[in-house]
């Protein structure tokens, strides 16, 4: 009887396949979470404020605000509206806030101080203004950051997060410390049993919605006031 010797070519053709099966089922899920954001569109400016009451209401989030040390994404489309936050004055925000602005494949943290800072780029997502993003005094640095506010098309209840595949996020979240807090924001008909994964996505510290706070680690125990 012979024994053939297993060669380590099948370990990489086993990993394509289990590649290829996850990116499906992200795929499969972006198109069911994209159906349901349609289906519940009507309801999503109600449950943004809901959510953002809740985000400003947070500990974390307070303490991070008043240091300048919080980055907030600027929401556009089907996402959980953090626009409210920036008034003239930035209201809850302080005097100042850190928003992403993206530039090729990275996410670069940048300063402003009014919403007047911004103007809507080509894909009509608001960004910082060209003179803003030429002003190197206006860049943060990741050590400069405790709490990041994220956005997603999926959550699970283990805090991982589904984005919409161009892999910014995951990219930005591997370069902090695991002592930097980051938030999910979503509805809750974005929170699945389970989001599939690959070993490059980054989960979140927490995520919040309408309904309720799904904290994780070591943010077990901290408090929000409605």
């Amino acid at each position: 009887m012979t024994i053939e010797k297993k060669t380590n070519t099948e370990k990489p053709e086993n990993a394509e396949i289990l590649l290829h099966d996850c990116e499906q089922s992200k795929r499969l899920l972006r198109r069911m979470i994209r159906a349901k954001l349609h289906a519940h569109s009507s309801e999503n400016a109600i449950s943004s404020s809901i959510i953002c009451t809740y985000l400003s209401g947070l500990e974390v989030f307070q303490v991070a605000r008043k240091r300048g040390r919080l980055m907030i994404y600027l929401s556009f489309g089907d996402e959980v509206r953090t626009t409210t936050f920036l008034g003239e004055d930035f209201g809850d925000l302080g005097d100042s806030v850190v928003v992403p602005y993206c530039e090729g494949d990275a996410i670069i943290p940048i300063r402003i101080y009014s919403r007047e800072e911004l103007e809507l780029g080509r894909f009509g997502i608001l960004e910082p203004k060209r003179s803003i993003r030429n002003d190197a005094g206006r860049f943060v640095g990741l050590e400069q950051l405790d709490v990041i506010i994220v956005p997603g098309l999926a959550f699970d209840e283990f805090g991982n997060r589904l984005g919409r595949g161009k892999g910014y996020y995951d990219r930005f979240l591997s370069r902090f410390p695991l002592d930097v807090i980051s938030i999910g924001l979503a509805f809750e008909h974005q929170i699945v049993s389970q989001v599939p994964v690959n070993h490059w996505d980054c989960p979140v510290s927490m995520v919040i919605t309408e309904k309720r706070c799904l904290p994780f680690d070591f943010l077990s125990q901290t408090k929000f006031f409605v």
